[in-house]
């Protein structure tokens, strides 16, 4: 995967870990039980995509693509 791609899809998956994250329900409130959960998966995909990120700006100039 070249490093261009690496980066795009690092930065797809930051905005979308903070997306999940941003929109889940605030404690003590209705759906307050999944909080925990979405803000944890959120978080997950959010540090996935700084990885790509990382070894995306890594491999950049580098790598030939």
């Amino acid at each position: 995967m070249s490093s261009r791609r690496l980066l795009s899809l690092g930065g797809a998956l930051t905005a979308l870990g903070i997306a999940i994250a941003a929109t889940a329900p605030v404690l003590g409130t209705a759906g307050a039980e999944r909080t925990r959960t979405q803000e944890f998966l959120g978080g997950i995909v959010l540090v996935a995509g700084w990885a790509l990120l990382a070894w995306g700006i890594h491999r950049f100039g580098r790598v030939s693509d």
